[in-house]
């Protein structure tokens, strides 16, 4: 993963729980790295790692630190560094949803070799079924996270069900059920 992502879970750590916190996770974690260039990659392993020592040193499990950091990703972080692109996404929830694929097209070439996430939208009056795609695993939790913070995005409250795991080959494939109320 790139070293915006490893960057903004240190910052969202320092926000939330101070700076010796973050030494704790940094060192639990086993990752010697204590700065990431937001451009460059990093091995997937580096980011599973913060996440994993987050989750020993704050006792919450991994899920929920993940869907804590998509909701930090997505009202701190995105809109600090894809403000104008974020705003040309989508006027509310499900619009921006249904764009997030192109969202994406348009950061790749900023990240070389960025292989983004697939994302589907159907929906029946106010119930939605997202399909997230990734050649990652474990990241689902993220991706509620991040749908959360765009519902506060966009003055929306939205309630999430059960999310439905498809099996893939490689990967990971969920589909995320919510009604917007």
């Amino acid at each position: 993963m790139y070293g915006l992502i490893n960057k903004s879970l240190k910052s969202m750590v320092i926000d939330h729980h101070g700076q010796e916190l973050w030494q704790q996770i940094l060192s639990t974690s086993g990752v010697d790295l204590d700065s990431f260039v937001s451009m460059q990659r990093y091995d997937d392993q580096v980011t599973y790692a913060l996440v994993g020592a987050t989750s020993e040193v704050l006792k919450t499990p991994a899920e929920d630190c993940l869907e804590a950091f998509g909701v930090y990703w997505s009202t701190v972080v995105a809109p600090n560094a894809y403000g104008v692109l974020l705003d040309s996404t989508g006027t509310n929830l499900l619009e921006f949803l249904q764009h997030t694929n192109d969202l994406h097209d348009r950061i790749t070439s900023t990240f070389i070799g960025y292989t983004p996430p697939h994302f589907e939208v159907s929906h029946e009056d106010n119930r939605v079924a997202l399909h997230y795609e990734s050649k990652r695993q474990g990241l689902t939790p993220f991706v509620i996270g991040v749908v959360k913070g765009l519902a506060q995005r966009f003055g929306s409250t939205i309630d999430i069900e059960p999310v439905q795991k498809v099996a893939v080959p490689e990967g990971e494939s969920s589909i995320i059920y919510f009604t917007i109320n």
